[in-house]
């Protein structure tokens, strides 16, 4: 019973990195993009704490918030003179959707049965998510 405690902790550390896209989009003075990733540092942790079907859509509703929001800040944002950052945010993302959604379809990455080795993978994925973002937000 103790490990499963100690393999949730590392998902509720590895959410907090959400933490340092609010300061940098607040600093870069995308207000909405702040609020948002706020919101969802704080429904992460809840969700990572307390996980059932109100914690868990929830979280889901931030995700695609931050989701559709990078996008349109990332369409608007796109340049020829920026084109290997909008790909690299880009690749960010399919691996994202990679870890997960496919994941999920073949019971594997962050849905391993091994459920430290599927933590370590959505751990991951907060890290590389957390990266494209930023990408976003300096572009």
């Amino acid at each position: 019973m103790e490990n499963n405690r100690e393999y949730s902790v590392l998902l509720l550390f590895s959410s907090f990195i959400f933490i340092t896209n609010a300061l940098t989009s607040y600093y870069k003075e995308y207000y909405v993009y702040c609020c948002l990733f706020v919101c969802l540092t704080i429904t992460s942790l809840i969700f990572h704490y307390n996980t059932n079907i109100y914690t868990t859509i929830l979280d889901k509703v931030f995700i695609l918030a931050i989701v559709s929001y990078g996008g349109y800040v990332l369409y608007n944002k796109t340049t020829i003179d920026n084109q290997i950052y909008v790909l690299l945010s880009v690749i960010t993302f399919v691996l994202c959707v990679f870890l997960f959604c496919y994941g999920y379809c073949i019971g594997d990455y962050c849905y391993h049965p091994d459920r430290h080795i599927g933590d370590v993978y959505h751990s991951m994925l907060h890290i590389i998510s957390s990266i494209g973002h930023h990408i976003i937000i300096f572009l």
